[in-house]
């Protein structure tokens, strides 16, 4: 008999392989903005901005905002260069989140280390913790794009933990599979920055040159980053959910 949490039998291997190059791809966008903020706590968009500019041009794609775009990137960039404190405690727990995060859901790592798993486990619930009050601080006190995105940080970020609980909560229980199912979804959560990156990217190069703000811009790529990956997570949870056999 297969055991509670394990992933339904017969699961297409290209799916799996997608699922772990997905998650792999989204943990690589998440981890190298982290340490290039951390690099440039001040001024990283700033810096990134000449390869935007390049891609807008090879692509032939005008932008409608080039006159503000130093001073959207000047605001962008300094509340992160004015708060450094909390952009390290925001970035660097976050960075390690994603980075780790993966183990945990492996069957055989955690078979062969658990206690590394339990402590580790621990260690990652307070990163998190960590990562997502500083994220609140940041949206709701220093929002980009005002209201819009402070709304919408204030939602995602006490889903995220509201998430971590439920999983510390199920685990203390042993009720190992529904801590399973929430840690996923805090994992989507957290990883959604990353696909919150790559909506923008692709709003930017296809709206932008119609004159669609960046603000208004970034609020929809939030929205459609945070609520894609936590969809797909869902889809994942109750594909792999293990349902007793009926007598």
């Amino acid at each position: 008999m297969r055991k509670a949490g394990a992933s339904r039998a017969g699961t297409p291997p290209w799916v799996s392989l997608g699922i772990q190059a997905t998650v792999a791809l989204l943990v690589a966008i998440g981890v190298a903005a982290s340490f290039g903020r951390a690099v440039f706590v001040s001024d990283f968009a700033t810096r990134a901005e000449p390869l935007r500019q390049r891609i807008l041009h090879a692509l032939d794609r005008d932008d409608a905002f080039g006159a503000e775009r130093a001073v959207d990137l000047s605001i962008f960039d300094g509340r992160y260069g004015a708060h450094p404190l909390a952009t390290v405690l925001h970035i660097l727990p976050g960075g390690l989140f994603l980075l780790l995060a993966p183990l945990q859901f492996s069957s055989r790592a955690r078979s062969r280390f658990i206690q590394f798993h339990r402590w580790s486990g621990r260690l990652l619930v307070l990163a998190a913790i960590t990562a997502a009050l500083t994220g609140l601080y940041f949206g709701l006190f220093m929002p980009f794009a005002a209201s819009g995105e402070s709304v919408l940080i204030a939602l995602f970020g006490s889903l995220l933990l509201y998430c971590l609980l439920k999983a510390v909560v199920a685990v203390r229980a042993r009720e190992v599979a529904r801590h399973r199912e929430w840690m996923i979804r805090a994992f989507a959560l957290a990883i959604a920055v990353s696909s919150v990156r790559i909506v923008r990217a692709v709003l930017d190069l296809t709206l932008t040159p119609s004159g669609f703000g960046p603000r208004p811009m970034f609020v929809i790529a939030i929205w459609t980053g945070w609520v894609t990956t936590l969809a797909a997570a869902e889809i994942w949870i109750r594909y792999t959910r293990y349902h007793p056999p009926v007598a």
